[in-house]
């Protein structure tokens, strides 16, 4: 069940899944995705929770790489691509599609050796409640990576289009993130580098043994 007090209005209704719907074609798979997976570096065998997983670009590089990955999703036509797509994947088995939000995930405690998250950070409406899940999740010795696109670079391709975006979502601070992960015990950095190409806000955090 996914709890729709963890969603903004901008992520909500009919309008929102059709927004998602009519983008499909670049959101399939990107030069991000790739990058995302190759900063989480996802282990044969190694248990990964793709945060936000849309539809689940990631979650199946990640699978081809070996991994067993839980994608986590809370819009209903972003879960439904993912769940066809798993279908005509060869790794399909390594895969589960499941409704939830980062504030409160369908998994158990240290069960994850690996998080990662691309493009949505912003889309979390309680950052503490977040990051305590991942605290919560992450097995000990795991670790995760978040990266947003930082449209407020001037330098970024999109700028023009999509700086300010935040003003209905949420602001995304990385080292104010990395300060609140150490809080719960996370060993993180908050950074700002250059993902596929494009300016963007990486967190990165790993659990200690």
């Amino acid at each position: 069940m996914v709890h729709e007090s963890y969603r903004h209005e901008h992520d909500k209704g009919l309008m929102a899944e059709l927004r998602w719907l009519r983008k499909i074609r670049t959101f399939w798979q990107t030069d991000l995705n790739r990058a995302i997976v190759d900063l989480a570096d996802p282990q044969p065998g190694e248990r990964g929770l793709d945060v936000g997983a849309g539809m689940g670009a990631a979650t199946v590089l990640a699978a081809r790489r070996g991994a067993h990955v839980v994608a986590v999703e809370p819009g209903g036509t972003m879960r439904l691509v993912a769940r066809v797509r798993r279908l005509f994947n060869r790794s399909r088995q390594r895969i589960t599609v499941e409704p939830g939000v980062a504030e409160d995930l369908p998994v158990a405690g240290r069960s994850t050796e690996v998080l990662w998250a691309g493009n949505a950070m912003h889309h979390w409406v309680d950052h503490g409640a977040a990051f305590a899940e991942f605290a919560r999740v992450l097995a000990p010795g795991g670790r995760l990576v978040l990266v947003d696109e930082d449209y407020d670079d001037p330098t970024h391709p999109d700028h023009g289009e999509f700086a300010g975006h935040e003003a209905e979502l949420t602001p995304v601070d990385v080292e104010a993130i990395a300060v609140a992960m150490v809080t719960l015990g996370l060993d993180a950095a908050g950074t700002h580098e250059m993902v596929a190409g494009v300016p963007a806000k990486v967190v990165r955090a790993t659990k200690p043994d």
